[in-house]
């Protein structure tokens, strides 16, 4: 376990539990995991976790979230990624470090399908937990919500998703396909399945042979039986729970996903909510009773959603990550006047999640959870942002989505921890916490006041609906009976009304109802007696020992033999070879060993290099060996002819970066500069009478690059950003070596600007250079489409225009071969050397045609393949019309 000093208290509990649940996980598969190291992030706000090899280690993120199940944040996460351990040492156990960690990496995203180890794991954290995801009806629903829509759709695009309609996660397909799998052959298929796919990894298709052969079914057909089954199940289960029907608002046309979350009401009357859909990033909006939209202020990135309205202001939390390391963020309040419509950050490197206006005043309740793991609630000055009191939770359980009541005396709150779900009631004068509802089997949500009774979301009827407590005779009684789901109350006291998100087949919608005094139904549940809450977790644990971590002692972790350096990024930075690669567990040293075979000029490569992290700038240090080729010219008796040369060298590489980012509101800001240098030794010239016109050397040419970007937030059709200007600067030249000279500099831009309708995109881009000596031949801008298939002419300049648009979302399967999300095409035009006096036309100009899309049933990467048809614009031109191909990929 390697964490924070810190977080030692939290290390220490999570490591005796670690030793419960790591004999547990395993038992289903028959494989004891090996040692794992488990890195805890606690500096992060997001909630995740994972698992990986190459290097061998798991990381835990410590941070719960603001809506998850009814367990401790960290039981969770360390039944599920246990699992992947054991899932790992199953299949791919018998391959490890220092040579085949990677191999076994690769072994396991080829057999397994993503849904399948991912379903998996949720079975366990469900089965070995009194919560878990499998338990919650939310977590099912747009699942559910399709099958009992008549939207039974194909094995890929449940699996692989859709821009055009909601589909269940792979998390969530996984769960019900292997969960089905258990219960219809028994907890051991899961063992059965792995033990024969790990004898013989390279089988095609394994997965699919391998459940064939148990259960008479390939994926697709299992896929379409477990589909039938759930609708038999889910519709017996609708006609049970005999639903109601509330009046639905906005109504839209058929189309792509949208949401309209958390609604309140103005006092004008119309509707303030936060839009999220796939058309455009997430916005706070008023709807008015037509269902006009007006947008107020689009906001950032957020681990859930969340905002709250009160007397002209907006308050909500989003995340912004460290300018400079990845792995640090900050959760910060946001506030905004819709009087002046003047936007704040309220606070800055927080930790703050689910803030809500105080009602009266000039101030902001949120939850507060410290990078040590302790939770409160903070109540904030919301003009200076300054801490007023902080309210410690009792016993430090998990608080989520706090809620005043009219006169913002009295906060009522969800509390998470082993015992389950509680509401919990803050009385602010005297700083006390009391227990309303104690610790309960159920995702309780968002509580709010109502005529002095509590409203939530739970459920109880295995459906997520609305609930009301009193917790004067401990009575609840269900206020809804949603179809599919029922979400995010909010009372207005004035009218009696409640309103609520209630889930539909394409996304959330608004809903209201008449605040009743006689629910749909009422029972009895367990209340705690009202008393106050002052004790901490007092349960005993053994202590562990525990000693620094030596950073510098373990930089030097090498772990697998690969065919390229890592860096799989970009397909054009492949360099296939043999390398032997070191990464230290904590991601700050990189060391690569290496060996490549140049075909082209017959001719062996050798590489080491190591990279350095942890400082504020980035440090590379690399060295490589290769041969070279180049040709001479003879000029003898009146003839010109050329030699071909061939030498080797030594060449040596410092390089320095700082990259930085910066965030606000939906912009995104990047910036950095970076600076390179090396030193070159040649040797072995093949024709010794060239020797005394051969530069042996180069030293320390030096390289340097600024650039600074900014681009707003895209949405999920999005094809670029709607703005953006981006902006880079490199120069190059020899200030130390007297035998070289030479200088390079180059300005490369590029601006996005919104398309003529939503989700096209136009890009302006305009390159320059100036070089001259050595560098009189080097091209270090883009160029125009097609360069080289054209006459090759000396380049000063390129000014490219270009015009992309989604063309449709077909969702189309192509057999096992690929599934194609979307077609999308363009036009472009480029000009070369733009200068006054020249004729303005373009070099080259035509249409493009791409796809993005799945290939060989794989989750990931995404590729984006497509071609370009080329008009050379120009009488000489080898080809006048002539096509390009091109490939990429992203995770």
């Amino acid at each position: 376990m390697i964490y924070p000093a810190t977080f030692e208290e939290g290390a220490q509990k999570l490591t005796s539990r670690l030793e419960t649940f790591r004999k547990r996980v395993s038992q289903t598969l028959g494989k004891e995991p090996r040692k794992i190291s488990i890195v805890l992030q606690n500096q992060t706000v997001e909630s995740n976790g994972n698992v990986q090899l190459a290097p061998r280690r798991s990381e835990f993120y410590t941070t719960p979230p603001q809506q998850g199940d009814f367990q401790d944040w960290m039981d969770n996460l360390a039944i599920h990624e246990l699992r992947h351990v054991v899932q790992f040492d199953k299949l791919t156990g018998y391959l490890r470090a220092p040579f085949f960690e990677q191999l076994a990496l690769a072994i396991y995203g080829v057999t397994l399908p993503s849904w399948f180890f991912e379903g998996d794991a949720v079975v366990t954290e469900t089965v070995l937990s009194s919560a878990g995801r499998g338990r919650l009806p939310s977590w099912e629903m747009p699942f559910r919500t399709n099958l009992l829509n008549g939207k039974t759709y194909s094995y890929q695009k449940d699996y692989l998703g859709s821009m055009k309609d909601v589909t269940p996660g792979f998390y969530e397909l996984g769960y019900f396909l292997t969960s089905g799998l258990q219960n219809e052959y028994g907890e051991t298929i899961v063992d059965s399945l792995m033990t024969r796919m790990a004898k013989l990894p390279i089988r095609p298709y394994n997965f699919s042979n391998s459940l064939k052969k148990f259960t008479g079914y390939n994926t697709r057909e299992w896929h379409a039986k477990i589909g039938a089954d759930l609708t038999q199940k889910w519709q017996e289960q609708l006609a049970e729970n005999n639903p109601a029907n509330y009046p639905v608002f906005p109504v839209r046309e058929p189309g792509k996903p949208e949401s309209w979350l958390l609604p309140r009401r103005l006092p004008d009357g119309r509707l303030i909510v936060l839009h999220q859909s796939a058309r455009n990033v997430p916005a706070i909006v008023i709807l008015d009773s037509l269902g006009k939209q007006t947008e107020i202020v689009k906001t950032g990135r957020q681990t859930e959603p969340n905002f709250s309205y009160a007397e002209g202001m907006l308050a909500w939390d989003e995340v912004r990550r460290d300018p400079r390391y990845g792995k640090r963020a900050y959760n910060v309040i946001n506030v905004y006047d819709m009087r002046t419509q003047a936007y704040r950050q309220l606070s800055h490197k927080s930790r703050y999640f689910s803030p809500v206006l105080r009602p009266n005043h000039t101030q902001v309740l949120a939850v507060a959870i410290n990078e040590t793991g302790q939770t409160s609630l903070d109540l904030l000055d919301s003009e200076r942002g300054t801490l007023i009191t902080r309210f410690p939770a009792p016993g430090n359980i998990h608080l989520q989505t706090p809620a005043f009541d009219e006169t913002g005396s009295k906060a009522i709150v969800t509390g998470i921890s082993d015992a389950g779900a509680s509401l919990v009631e803050l009385d602010i004068p005297t700083g006390t916490y009391r227990m309303i509802l104690e610790g309960q089997p159920q995702q309780i949500e968002r509580p709010v006041y109502a005529h002095g009774r509590i409203l939530f979301k739970a459920h109880y009827n295995g459906i997520d609906n609305l609930y009301i407590l009193d917790a004067e005779n401990g009575t609840i009684g269900q206020l809804t009976n949603a179809q599919y789901g029922a979400f995010n109350p909010w009372f207005e006291s004035e009218t009696g009304q409640v309103w609520f998100n209630s889930y539909q087949v394409d996304g959330y919608r608004i809903s209201h109802m008449q605040f009743s005094n006689s629910p749909i139904s009422h029972f009895k549940v367990p209340v705690s007696e009202k008393h106050i809450l002052t004790t901490s977790d007092t349960s005993q644990s053994e202590i562990w020992p525990s000693k620094p971590y030596k950073g510098l002692k373990n930089l030097i972790n090498f772990h697998s033999l690969s065919v390229d350096n890592g860096n799989f990024d970009n397909l054009a930075n492949i360099n296939p070879g043999i390398y032997w690669l070191s990464d230290d567990l904590l991601n700050t040293t990189q060391v690569r060993l290496g060996y490549t075979y140049n075909g082209d000029i017959r001719s062996s490569e050798y590489l080491a290099s190591i990279a350095y992290q942890q400082f504020f700038p980035k440090f590379s240090l690399e060295y490589r060996n290769r041969g070279q080729v180049g040709t001479a010219k003879v000029i003898g008796n009146g003839t010109e002819s050329l030699t071909g040369l061939r030498w080797r060298e030594h060449v040596t590489t410092l390089k320095m970066d700082i990259p930085l980012v910066f965030y606000r509101l939906n912009h995104i800001f990047t910036t950095g500069l970076s600076a390179a240098t090396s030193y070159t030794r040649r040797y072995g010239l093949n024709e010794p009478q060239f020797q005394d016109r051969f530069i042996d050397r180069i030293q320390f040419p030096l390289h340097y690059q600024v650039y600074f970007n900014h681009n707003v937030r895209q949405s999920v059709l999005d094809l670029a950003p709607r703005w953006g200007q981006n902006l880079s600067i490199t120069y190059r030249h020899f200030p130390f070596d007297g035998r070289i000279a030479g200088e390079h500099l180059s300005l490369r831009t590029a601006f996005y600007f919104p398309g003529i309708w939503p989700n096209h995109s136009f890009l302006a881009r305009f390159n320059y250079q100036q070089r001259g000596g050595t560098y009189a031949m080097a091209n270090d801008i883009p160029l125009v489409s097609g360069y080289d298939q054209l006459h090759p002419l000396p380049i000063d300049n390129t000014l490219l225009f270009s015009y992309r648009f989604p063309i449709a979302y077909p969702d189309w399967s192509l057999g096992p071969l690929a599934y194609i999300k979307r077609f999308k095409g363009g036009l472009f035009a480029d000009f070369q050397n733009v200068r006054t006096g020249n004729t303005f036309q373009p070099r080259t100009f035509g249409l493009e045609f791409r796809a993005d899309m799945n290939l060989l049933r794989f989750y990931l990467p995404n590729f984006d393949i497509g071609a370009k048809l080329v008009y050379a614009n120009e009488v000489n031109a080898p080809q006048r019309v002539f096509a390009t191909y091109g490939i990429g990929y992203s995770y």
